[in-house]
């Protein structure tokens, strides 16, 4: 209880310098280059979802290599210490999808992202030191659909975000989903955290093709992680078997995780830095070849819950 307590107080010393600011509502921001636009509130309608996991027309020109997708994994501490942007640079730049969470958005990340032609998308939960900041997923192939969640802390009041973006792969019929999430943390029971966990469920059991889930879980007690081991068992996602034991690690538990499915890791490494508290992951995968792409019986799981 005093770890709320401490955290609360911090917190709403924040709120009082004018550090954070929640943002009024969910706001999704995309960029590409030097440009930028604001998507405002994109909350995943299950119909656009069904709609955009299928490849429609004509398979992209540019997509993903089905032999090789690179992506990392990575709570980058608002980039608060000082050598951030050194690591970020380093980590960043090999990798096809960058998944990030407590992402600041200054000129700093811009620059980076903009210099290595990503496209991103960042799901703003609220605004640190006038910068929003939230979950942010970038990459090299523009995505097909992008759309976010919110869920907010019981104690503190700000909010969570999660991210669900879609991104074509050569010769499939079926896009990649990629979900990003910021999992919530300061809570005494596991209910609110539940919720955001089913929210997330929803937004993704319609898709039939590949999947990465990935992010900063807060699975800092054995309740929330069954949480999160029942989704992926409902989703049939498979969690890498960690070689390297460089996870963050909060009462016993780590805290970060990537799960996938129709995926299989070709390598993987947790890496220890000094530039955040937590550690970033990168996993290479190539898609399975036995994916199934069947869009038309999430098409028909949609139709018989309307009924």
């Amino acid at each position: 209880m005093r770890l709320f307590s401490f955290i609360s107080s911090l917190f709403l010393l924040l709120i009082l310098t004018g550090c954070v600011t929640a943002a009024a509502q969910q706001v999704v921001l995309e960029g590409a280059a030097e440009t930028q636009k604001d998507e405002g509130d994109v909350s995943c309608d299950v119909e656009k979802l069904v709609q955009n996991s299928r490849v429609k027309g004509d398979n992209h020109a540019i997509a993903l290599d089905p032999e090789r997708i690179s992506v990392l994994n990575w709570n980058i501490y608002k980039g608060q210490r000082e050598n951030w942007m050194t690591d970020f640079k380093r980590y960043s730049y090999k990798h096809d999808v960058v998944m990030i969470q407590e992402a600041n958005l200054g000129d700093d990340l811009k620059s980076v992202l903009d210099k290595h032609h990503q496209y991103w998308t960042l799901n703003n939960a609220f605004d640190y030191q006038d910068k929003a900041t939230g979950v942010m997923t970038a990459s090299r192939v523009k995505p097909v659909h992008n759309c976010g969640q919110r869920t907010a802390e019981p104690f503190i009041r700000f909010p969570k975000t999660s991210l669900v973006s879609y991104y074509p792969v050569k010769g499939l019929n079926e896009n990649l989903l990629v979900a990003n999430i910021h999992g919530i943390n300061f809570t005494l029971g596991v209910g609110v955290y539940k919720e955001q966990i089913e929210k997330l469920y929803d937004a993704m059991k319609h898709h039939n093709g590949p999947i990465v889930l990935a992010g900063d879980f807060n699975t800092w007690s054995d309740a929330r992680m069954q949480i999160v081991v029942d989704l992926a068992q409902r989703l049939s996602l498979e969690s890498l078997d960690y070689t390297s034991h460089n996870r963050t690690i909060i009462f016993g538990n780590a805290i970060d995780h990537v799960f996938y499915r129709g995926l299989e890791p070709l390598e993987h490494d947790t890496w220890y830095v000094t530039s955040s508290d937590h550690n970033p992951t990168r996993v290479s995968f190539r898609v399975k070849d036995n994916t199934v792409v069947n869009a038309d019986l999430a098409a028909a799981e949609l139709d018989d819950e309307n009924c």
